[in-house]
Parts: C-alpha cells; structure tokens; sequence
C-alpha cells in the first residue's frame, strides 16, 4: 500500500514539475489581437488592434512596402523556405521582427489588416515551413478582401506547411516552433482563421473577437478543412461530430493556456462592454494598455512585478517576453482610399509610449523606422521607445506617470488634428488636389513623428536623473542588465 502510494506521489510531482517546465518555456504568454465591427463601433468603422509579444531584446521595426510588379518564375526567400513570387504584390506596412521576412500585423493598401497569435497543439510541428509571420506578409501582398487574404494563407499553408524556428539562433529559443490563429479583416468584415498543422477552421465575426495564445472557435464556424472532424474522430480526440470543438480536440492540453485565456476574456470583456461606442482612442487606452487593472488578475506591486501576463506585457522574472510593438488600424469604408485606412503604430510597451498615425500616401512610414536590430542604435525609433520602457520599468509606480503624462497629451492632440487633417484632405480630394492631399498627410505623419522623437530625447534625459533620486523598484534580471551591458545603453549603471 505505501509502495503504491509513493508511485502516486511521485506521478503527481513529475506531472507537476513538467507542468511548472512547460509554463516556464512555452510561448503561451505572447500576444493578443482583437477586433470591432461596424456595428460595434461608434462611427460605423472596423477597428482592429494587436500587441506582439516577443523576446526581450529583439526589435520590431515598422516599415512599407509600395506596390511591386515581379518577373515570372520569381521566388521569395521567406523566413526558413524559398516560394514561387506572385505577378504583382500590393502596397503594405508591416511591423517587421528583424531578422525575419515577415510581420507580426499589418496592413495593405486594400484595407486588410492581419493579426497572428502563437498556438500550441496536438498536431505535431512540422520541422521548417512557413512562420506564421511569414503568412501574415505573404497575405498581406496578395489579398484584397479578407476572405481573400485568408484563403491566401490556406493555399500557401497546403502547399508548404507551417513551421522552424520562430526565435533568433543564439537569442532565445531557436527551435522554439508553434501553430497560428489569425484574425484578418477588412472594412466590411472580420474573419478569425486557427490553424494546427495544415489542418485548419475559420468563423466570421459577428461584432467583436478577441484572440490569444488559446485556440477560441470551438463547434460554432463557418469553414473547415475538410478532414478536420475526421481527423478529430481518427485520433479519438473526440467521439463524433456532435461532441467535436476545434479548442478542445486540437489544443495540445499538456500546456498552461490560463494565461492567454485570462487575456483574451479580459479584452472580449472590455470589447461587450463598450459595444457601439468602441473607438480608436478606447483600443489605444484600454486594450493595448490593459495591465488588468480592477479585476482579480490586478498586479500586487507594479505592472512590471506581476505574474500574470497582460495584454500590455512587461519583462518579469517568470517570463521574459514582453510587447514589442503594438498596432491599432482604423478601416472606414465611405472615406476615399486615401483616408479610408489608418495605421496607428506604436513601439515597445504601448503604456509608455505613443501611437503615431500612417496613411498610405507617398511613402507612407519614414525610412527611419525599419531601423532596429538585436544591437542598440542611437537612431532608430524602436530603440529610442525601448529604451524608454526600459528606464520606466526601473521604477514604473514612480516613472511611468511621467512618461504617461507628456504622451497622453501627445495623443490627444494627434487624434483631435487626424479630424482637422482629414477634412482639409476631404476638400483637396473633392477638388482632385490629390497631390496636395497626399503632401498634407505625409506632413502630418512626419510631424507627429518629429514630436515623438524630441519627446523621446528629452525623457532619456529626465528619467536617468530621476532614477538617481528615487532608486530601482524593481526584479532587475540578469539577462536585462546584461542586455544593457553590451548595448551600452547604460541603465545598468544605476
């Protein structure tokens, strides 16, 4: 009887440590995307929005790509594989992970904009593929509907498969591999794609979504690949179709999901809540800055100390992602193409930092910001928002209202001049002064991003000094400072 009672114990206590392991590594913790619908929003618009989770010490640029026309017989060379080229590949910005060809979230010159999320599942990685990354910037060049972008990456998912390594060699992970959920949508619609393997379902939204590290269709969808409940009954995940759910039977249940459903509720919540008056200001201020606030998941001491990740993510002593940029797309089908898509992108943690708006207009996102590696540079963009986030989470209870202070009022003053912006443009167009529109926008996208960049320079110089004053509050870890060691950033001086 004792003997068996210690092969239970022990049972359970390796079932536990592996759990423990398994939440320690896995990427459950990395990213959330949501979205809005007409009927939903205060103006009629589609809006959607998603952070990017990623490794502490990668950056994420922001760059355009103007409409392409290619030879036939072209490839691409995509992140891990080589594919055949389109004829012709639209116009897009993409939130770039440096050292990799495609992009957390975007948005192409028709109004589709995508959002991935890491998912893990029973269906076995395949070896090397295409990153879910690389789908979301392939679709983006060859969609001009959702529908269309979405059924892109499902041709391209059948012919070439998912997978290899979505973390840099050397940096964190590099055999790190998962699956992916999308949500892509235009300014009619939204669509929310899961995938496992080459298996795949896909469900229209009705008003909001809410995506995370956690598959979220379960029976209800709209689409499926045709073997999908098959498979399921195949490999007695489920016993027929009435008892089959996609989260259910594809998830892989050896992994700690409670984070990211933690998340995605928190974000559906806060979407119900504000149904038909959801605007972009809400999305910046309430989504992508959600730490949980007011609700059983509220950090003990700081944002930045707390064991359950949020939407906005910090680096912390359990988890060493944290959001690496962040996007809200603004999508209104009765305003002429050039005002009927605004990319508002902001760097780092989006609670201490800015969104700044883009049009496509000229060239749409100023070189400057596809700046940015592994390596700290003086003049890329990401890194000056980095560093910021960094000085903040120092001591966030005391720094950040500082930082939050001079940004709000940024913002404020950016959405309240988009309005008076885009009716000037409004008149330009409706006297075909195209040229002139394109010029008023580019000028106001440049000035908003001038702004930044003075505020930027001068909160290096505020935080450091304050920093001596009130001392560190905060779980410095090892691999941060010495982060800051090699990029002579020098908050590891403090």
């Amino acid at each position: 009887m004792k003997s068996r009672k210690n092969k239970i114990f022990t049972s359970c206590f390796l079932a536990i440590l592996l759990s423990l392991i398994s939440s320690f590594n896995s990427f459950t913790q990395s990213c959330d995307t949501w979205v809005a619908l007409g009927n939903s929003t205060k103006d009629g618009s589609v809006i959607m929005g998603k952070n990017s989770d990623r490794p502490s010490v990668e950056a994420q640029p922001l760059v355009f790509h103007p409409r392409q026309h290619h030879k036939m017989g072209e490839k691409v060379q995509c992140t891990h594989i080589e594919i055949p080229q389109v004829e012709e590949t639209y116009a897009h910005i993409g939130s770039k992970i440096w050292w990799t060809f495609g992009y957390e979230h975007g948005l192409n010159e028709w109004g589709v904009t995508i959002g991935n999320e890491a998912e893990g599942s029973r269906v076995p990685s395949q070896d090397i593929g295409l990153l879910g990354m690389d789908l979301v910037r392939l679709a983006l060049e060859r969609g001009k509907s959702a529908y269309e972008a979405m059924h892109v990456i499902l041709e391209l998912l059948a012919a070439f498969g998912q997978g290899g390594g979505c973390e840099m060699a050397g940096q964190w992970d590099e055999n790190a591999s998962y699956h992916n959920s999308f949500i892509i949508a235009d300014p009619e619609e939204a669509w929310v794609l899961e995938t496992a393997g080459i298996y795949w379902i896909a469900k229209k939204v009705e008003d909001v979504w809410a995506i995370s590290n956690t598959y979220s269709i379960e029976a209800d969808f709209n689409e499926a690949h045709p073997e999908l409940i098959n498979h399921a009954i195949k490999m007695g995940w489920c016993e027929s179709r009435a008892d089959f759910s996609f989260a259910y039977c594809y998830s892989d249940l050896h992994r700690d999901y409670s984070r990211s459903q933690n998340r995605a509720n928190s974000n559906m919540q806060k979407l119900k809540k504000q149904k038909g008056e959801i605007t972009v200001d809400f999305m910046m201020n309430t989504i992508n800055r959600n730490h949980n606030e007011g609700t059983i998941n509220t950090p003990k001491w700081s944002v930045n100390d707390g064991w359950f990740a949020s939407t906005c993510m910090h680096d912390n002593a359990k988890n060493r992602y944290r959001t690496a940029a962040s996007m809200v797309v603004h999508l209104r089908k009765d305003m002429p193409s050039m005002l009927s898509k605004v990319y508002w992108g902001s760097f780092s943690s989006p609670c201490v930092n800015v969104f700044k708006p883009f049009y496509f207009a000229g060239q749409t996102i100023p070189e400057q910001y596809g700046i940015g590696t592994n390596i700290y540079a003086e003049d890329s963009p990401w890194w000056a928002a980095e560093k910021t986030k960094r000085l903040c989470d120092l001591n966030y209870k005391k720094l950040a209202p500082l930082v939050k202070g001079i940004f709000s009022e940024t913002e404020k003053w950016e959405l309240a001049m988009s309005k008076t912006v885009e009716s000037e443009v409004l008149g330009l167009l409706k006297g075909n002064k195209n040229d002139e529109a394109e010029r008023i926008l580019q000028d106001f996208s440049s000035q908003c991003c001038l702004r930044t960049e003075k505020e930027y320079n001068l909160l290096h110089r505020l935080l450091q000094d304050m920093i001596t004053e009130t001392g560190i509050d905060y779980l410095w870890m090892d691999f941060l400072q010495e982060n800051c060691k090699i990029n002579d950033l020098g908050l590891y001086e403090f």
